[in-house]
C-alpha cells in the first residue's frame, strides 16, 4: 500500500514537471522569421517602392579618397605615406579618424576644396560633386567615397548586444541579427523595436520578423546608427530558461520504470 502511495507521488510529480516544461517551451511558430501570415500587419495590396540607394545625412561619416597621377597629391589628401595610411585605414578607429562628419548644416570641410555640401545626395552623386569641385584645383584626379562603416546598436534579446560597425553600404535587419549572433530563443520576434533619429529627433519604430511581407517594407533596411532592441517574450519571466527539463524528465522516467520493474518483482 505504502509503495502504492509512493508510485502516485512520484508519477504526480512528474506530470507537474512535464506541464511546467510545456508551459515554459516557446512554440516553434514564434522562431520562424518571414512566415506566411493570414493577417498581416503590412498592406500588401499596394507594394510599396523600397529605395535602396542610401541618401547621406547629418552625422554620417564618410570616406573620401583621392586619386591621382601625381604622387604627392594623393599623399597631401589621403593621410601621407600611402602605405602607412593604408595600415592605418584597416582599424575602425583609424578609418573613423580619417573620414570626414557631415556637419548638421549637410558639409564636409576638405583641404584645399573647403566645404562641400552633400547632404541629400546618394553615394555616386556625392562624389561626383566632390570630384568635380577638386578639379576645378587639380589636374587629374578623381574620388572614391564610401560610408565608414555601418554603425548600428544591438540590445535586448540578441546574444551578442553590443555596437557593432561592418564594413558594408546596406544592412538590412537579419544581417544586423546575424552581426550580434542572432536573437535569443526568448526574444519576441513580433515586436522588434527599431530607434531612428530623423531631422534630429528620435523615431521609434516596430517591426514583425515573423511576417514574410516585412521584406517589402522600408523598415527591412536599416540605416547607419540605427538602435535595434529585441525585447523578451513574457515565458522568460518564469525563470526557467537554463531548467534542465530533458535530464529531469529522463531521470524520473528512468526511476518510475525501475520501481514498476521492482514492484512487479515482488
Amino acid at each position: 500500500m505504502d509503495k502504492n502511495i509512493y508510485l502516485r507521488n512520484i508519477l504526480k510529480i512528474s506530470l507537474l514537471l512535464l506541464i511546467i516544461s510545456m508551459v515554459s517551451c516557446i512554440p516553434q511558430k514564434k522562431l520562424r522569421y518571414l512566415q506566411e501570415l493570414e493577417e498581416s500587419q503590412f498592406d500588401t495590396t499596394q507594394t510599396e517602392q523600397i529605395n535602396s540607394t542610401y541618401i547621406i545625412k547629418a552625422k554620417d561619416e564618410i570616406y573620401v579618397k583621392v586619386n591621382s597621377v601625381d604622387p604627392n597629391t594623393s599623399s597631401f589628401f589621403n593621410g601621407g605615406d600611402s602605405r602607412y595610411a593604408s595600415n592605418m585605414y584597416n582599424s575602425e578607429l583609424g578609418l573613423y579618424l580619417n573620414s570626414y562628419t557631415v556637419s548638421d548644416s549637410g558639409y564636409i570641410q576638405l583641404p584645399v576644396a573647403g566645404k562641400i555640401n552633400i547632404v541629400g545626395l546618394d553615394l555616386e552623386d556625392a562624389r561626383l560633386k566632390i570630384e568635380s569641385v577638386l578639379q576645378l584645383y587639380l589636374n587629374d584626379v578623381s574620388v572614391t567615397l564610401k560610408l565608414s562603416g555601418f554603425r548600428i546598436t544591438m540590445l535586448g534579446e540578441v546574444k551578442r548586444p553590443g555596437r557593432y560597425a561592418p564594413y558594408v553600404s546596406q544592412l538590412n535587419i537579419l544581417e544586423a541579427l546575424a552581426v550580434a549572433g542572432d536573437m535569443t530563443s526568448y526574444g519576441n520576434r513580433q515586436r522588434v523595436m527599431i530607434i531612428r533619429e530623423i531631422d534630429g529627433k528620435e523615431h521609434v519604430h516596430f517591426i514583425d520578423l515573423l511576417d514574410q511581407n516585412l521584406i517589402q517594407t522600408a523598415n527591412f533596411n536599416l540605416l547607419p546608427n540605427d538602435i535595434v532592441y529585441v525585447e523578451s517574450l513574457n515565458a522568460k519571466t518564469w525563470g526557467f530558461e537554463q531548467f534542465p527539463y530533458a535530464l529531469i524528465l529522463s531521470s524520473i522516467t528512468t526511476f518510475i520504470v525501475l520501481m514498476t520493474f521492482i514492484s512487479a518483482m515482488n
